[in-house]
């Protein structure tokens, strides 16, 4: 766990506990209380979402469900957005070289399953070459699956967003970004585009994997036309953490009034 992302998750607990929840912090190892009403998490492994599971069975809600992470697997993702016709570049799954023969260049290539956590888990490539050096540098750290997807020029939009009640959004700022990915799109043009019609999409792709915590990017091209190029569970909110902390531990509350 990064300290942005323990940061956000002691912002939400102080946040809880203001509004008059009682708050008990458990590491992975740890056991969920049997008397629990929500479970808040950041985790993705298979062992702590198998136990995840196991408290949604006991009636215990979870925030985010183990089914909503398992289905931010970016190929899942990806089918499951094309399913509930949320825009986006286009992407083909590659199983064998021969599956890039009609692709076009320049394009990303991408692992297939789990989150990206390595700097070369999202590939910029010019050409068929530069793609099968990337696909075969992933298979080297053991990653079989990987994701051809079309490059789109414009400006890249950052966003975050808790249910439908919360939801907002920033260009990326170069030197605080994970990777440092976003300057292949070059300087930002701040093209003119539909927040409502953004946030709509967002939200929508956002109930389709089942998530209530979320972020990710979209892309907004010179036509003011706005594609999701990543959603992700849970982000940090590192630049919204205050504000973020607040809707997350009302959702929360929420939850567990509905109970």
């Amino acid at each position: 766990m990064t300290a942005n992302d323990a940061a956000i998750l002691s912002s939400v607990a102080k946040e809880l506990t203001l509004m008059g929840a009682e708050v008990v912090a458990i590491d992975e190892n740890g056991d969920i209380p049997e008397d629990a009403d929500v479970v808040c998490h950041m985790s993705r492994t298979p062992e702590v979402l198998e136990k995840l599971k196991k408290a949604e069975q006991r009636g215990i809600t979870v925030i985010n469900t183990p089914d909503a992470i398992e289905k931010c697997s970016r190929i899942r993702t990806m089918e499951l957005l094309e399913l509930n016709g949320i825009p986006q570049p286009a992407f083909s799954v590659v199983e064998k070289e021969e599956d890039l023969n009609d692709s076009t260049f320049p394009a990303w290539i991408k692992r297939g399953t789990g989150w990206s956590c390595h700097k070369n888990d999202v590939c910029y490539v010019t050409d068929k070459k530069e793609a099968l050096e990337a696909i075969e540098e992933m298979r080297q750290r053991g990653i079989e699956n990987f994701v051809y997807t079309a490059h789109c020029k414009g400006d890249i939009i950052k966003f975050y967003g808790v249910g439908n009640r919360y939801f907002t959004y920033s260009y990326p700022v170069a030197d605080k970004t994970k990777f440092g990915l976003e300057k292949i799109n070059g300087a930002i043009k701040h093209y003119p585009f539909d927040i409502n019609s953004m946030q709509r999409m967002v939200v929508k792709a956002a109930e389709a994997i089942g998530l209530t915590i979320y972020g990710g990017d979209c892309i907004v091209d010179d036509k003011g036309n706005i594609s999701l190029i990543d959603l992700n569970d849970f982000p940090s909110f590192s630049s919204v953490r205050e504000e973020a902390a607040k809707e997350i531990a009302q959702s929360i509350i929420n939850a567990k009034k509905i109970k």
